[in-house]
């Protein structure tokens, strides 16, 4: 090794001066091109990543071919619906009831054909007819009795632990933005409308932990609609295109072009439902809406804050 140190610094001292500052030269410009690709390849990597990783705070799609989230039997989960609002806190803005939120594509559904009058809208949502016009003062006091029977009854159920010591069971995916928990001891009693045991309590998972949403009402069996108690402003609705678990009866998907369920049974025989929203952002702005938009959702996924 010595003999070789020796060889290497006798032909180095032959170079002379230029050319040793040609080889130094050489060899700053390879360190340089290795930082450069160097640099590049990071570049290049955290933009990936960026596009790649998905945003914590916006609800995403649940299910295929639909921004709707998993819902309870006969009913969406809640991220599709409704844009807009049907009633602000109690009051209306407007005389078509909670299922104007989206264009109706049909007056006949694939279920409950019993109900005569329905009108299915775009998402699959299945409208019980309401009276035509405005609501009456009695209509529009009803209805704010009920929202304000049901936000104190329901209080008692802002933690999750309680809702489930309770007797409620996840009937959609436990993991999703929104989440349906349903009492199928208070559903197969026929109990309509009783704030004190309502159907189907409604959280949102948020970065704070889950968060209640409001209540939500089953008729007194499939394909019978509640009370219009709140005339055009407590519409009840159904779905027509949901999958159902045939022993968990927890929403599984949705159906395909064909009406068909590649996972669980299609839930023909559905209930009618009516939620009542709780949280203060959405008894404000939404109350009856059939359904949350994920643009809806995302502030109280982001911030905890109903």
């Amino acid at each position: 090794m010595r003999n070789v140190m020796m060889k290497v610094r006798a032909r180095w001292s032959a170079t002379g001066s230029a050319g040793r500052m040609w080889w130094g030269a050489a060899s700053s410009l390879a360190v340089a091109a290795i930082l450069v690709v160097g640099a590049t390849s990071l570049t290049d990597a955290a933009g990936n990543s960026a596009v790649a990783a998905p945003s914590h705070g916006a609800p995403t799609s649940k299910t295929a071919g639909s921004s709707s989230m998993p819902g309870m039997p006969g009913m969406s989960g809640g991220a599709s619906a409704g844009t807009g609002s049907t009633a602000t806190g109690s009051t209306s803005t407007g005389s078509t009831g909670a299922g104007s939120a989206t264009s109706p594509v049909s007056t006949t559904a694939s279920v409950c054909p019993n109900v005569q009058g329905t009108t299915t809208m775009g998402n699959g949502m299945v409208m019980a007819p309401v009276p035509a016009g405005p609501p009456t003062a009695a209509e529009q006091a009803a209805a704010t009795t009920l929202v304000a029977q049901t936000t104190a009854a329901v209080a008692k159920y802002a933690s999750l632990s309680a809702a489930t010591a309770a007797g409620y069971v996840p009937a959609t995916n436990p993991n999703g933005y929104e989440v349906h928990y349903a009492n199928w001891q208070t559903v197969r009693s026929g109990d309509v409308l009783d704030p004190n045991n309502p159907s189907s309590l409604v959280y949102a998972n948020t970065v704070k932990g889950p968060v209640l949403l409001g209540a939500m009402y089953l008729g007194a069996g499939p394909c019978i609609p509640g009370p219009d108690v709140g005339g055009p402003l407590t519409q009840w609705h159904a779905h027509d295109d949901l999958c159902l678990s045939a022993t968990t009866h927890q929403v599984v998907g949705k159906t395909d072009a064909s009406g068909a369920c590649a996972t669980g049974v299609h839930n023909t025989n559905t209930y009618f439902m009516l939620h009542v929203w709780v949280a203060p952002s959405l008894a404000a702005t939404h109350q009856f809406q059939p359904d949350l938009t994920a643009a809806e959702l995302a502030p109280i996924i982001r911030t905890g804050q109903g």
